[in-house]
């Protein structure tokens, strides 16, 4: 892992307003990607994605959890993703009490590990699956920024259109927007409307931000034209909406006056606190399926890292292990099947990805860290078929940028054999999630240090 990662471990305490999806502005300054905001009581700090890899996560959640937040940031699930450096920017200079200055993104570059020439670019071109598409080449220009956040099935995708940035209060513009058929366009009414998650019925969760100096939020979905306000838990002074599945249960991460976090879900109307039982204490990397079924990742004194399972129509919670030769489990993600994703591993060396059945028994689906395979990756994401894209890759260095598919137990393809229309220098790196067809959002660092989202769509069976 490298040094500039582990710089930022102390500060990761607070709630993550965003998780950083950086993408192209129109100037190459600050605005040209997003960012998390780590927020403590007394500081708030930009945050990027390159500075998340696993041993960064890992520290952050044992130091939140050693000062007993009941739940990790939401930038560490993955779940918030929405803050304009550009912004950021101007809110440390506008109050540099709060706001810890900008740090220069030139000095994290890091190389893109690609290895031209290799055997699989010859064979990109005899069978292509999957169309690389720019989404700020699809961006109108009274739109500065769209920042993806959500990807469905029907390979839209939801995220917030940036209009305006000002110098002071409000500091933006925001609205909801869908990249659909090859542009992005504006929701109605949605101004003020930032867009964490969406569901298949078009009903987007997010949040409004109610204090411009300290970016408080208050939860809320968009719907039926209109931003609908959750009401806030006792003492609340921030809160999002985190998940939201397709029957309108949403997840709310709140923040009261005590700077401490708690989880909550809305329900016709109705807030239910979660509580996760005695095993599970700050827990992270969320997730919720169509039937309400949640899955997460906790730690466990004197035990290690473990997955867990939570029904709340039976307040049930279970707890997935790792297998007997690896200490550790991460629960990385529900599929409406009812499988977790998820990680057996040892920390620096041995991965095993695959995925928890209902009754909690793990399948190891490829396995990483070894002298063959020596893959040390940072995420991973899976579709209701159990299709798995790997991505973040961390180790060794001529596989950093690389993405790989896991169609199938011991198979594991490079995504590179099967791309086309890539320009160059845009390889992806990171993906965010992936539909049901296959296609995939995330996004990719050019050599110049350009950053760009993207779709990449499933255009074939190629050799799957």
């Amino acid at each position: 892992m490298n040094n500039t990662s582990k710089r930022f471990t102390s500060t990761l305490m607070g709630i993550m307003t965003a998780f950083l999806f950086p993408f192209e502005m129109a100037q190459a300054d600050p605005g040209n990607e997003m960012g998390c905001i780590s927020r403590q009581q007394g500081s708030m700090k930009f945050v990027r994605s390159e500075q998340l890899d696993r041993e960064t996560i890992l520290e952050a959640a044992k130091t939140q959890r050693l000062q007993g937040a009941k739940t990790i940031d939401p930038c560490l699930t993955g779940q918030v993703k929405h803050v304009p450096a550009s912004v950021y920017a101007k809110m440390a200079e506008r109050y540099p009490d709060k706001y810890q200055p900008l740090e220069d993104l030139a000095s994290m570059a890091t190389s893109s590990g690609k290895s031209a020439g290799s055997a699989g670019t010859a064979a990109k071109h005899k069978a292509p699956q999957y169309r690389y598409n720019n989404i700020a080449e699809a961006t109108p220009p009274d739109i500065l920024v769209f920042a993806p956040t959500s990807l469905k099935n029907d390979d839209k995708v939801y995220g917030t259109a940036y209009t305006e940035f000002f110098d002071g209060p409000p500091f933006f513009t925001s609205f909801a927007a869908v990249f659909e058929d090859g542009a992005v366009t504006m929701l109605q009414n949605s101004k003020g409307f930032s867009v964490n998650s969406a569901n298949a019925r078009g009903t987007l969760g997010g949040g409004v931000v109610t204090d411009s100096e300290n970016l408080f939020t208050q939860a809320a979905l968009f719907y039926d034209n209109k931003i609908h306000l959750i009401p806030r838990l006792p003492g609340e002074i921030s809160s999002q909406v985190i998940l939201l599945n397709d029957r309108g249960v949403a997840m709310i991460f709140s923040l009261d006056e005590n700077f401490n976090f708690e989880l909550a879900l809305y329900k016709n109307g109705q807030l239910i606190p979660l509580d996760f039982g005695p095993n599970v204490q700050s827990p992270f990397f969320l997730g919720m399926n169509n039937k309400g079924i949640i899955s997460g990742t906790t730690f466990i004194d004197g035990v290690g890292y473990r997955g867990f399972r939570h029904d709340p129509r039976e307040n049930q919670t279970t707890m997935l292990e790792p297998l007997p030769t690896e200490p550790d489990a991460w629960a990385m993600g529900i599929n409406n099947r009812g499988d977790v994703l998820g990680y057996s591993f040892v920390f620096g060396g041995i991965e095993r990805i695959g995925v928890w059945n209902a009754k909690g028994k793990f399948k190891a689906h490829f396995v990483e860290g070894t002298p063959e395979f020596p893959t040390i990756s940072n995420n991973i994401a899976f579709n209701d078929n159990n299709l798995i894209v790997i991505s973040q890759v961390s180790n060794p260095p001529s596989e950093r940028r690389r993405i790989y598919l896991v169609p199938k137990p011991g198979v594991r393809l490079n995504l590179d054999d099967f791309l086309s229309d890539v320009p160059s220098g845009h390889d992806p790196y990171y993906v965010s999630a992936i539909n049901n067809r296959g296609s995939m959002i995330g996004l990719t660092v050019t050599p110049e240090n350009d950053i760009y989202d993207f779709i990449l769509k499933r255009i074939g069976q190629g050799h799957h």
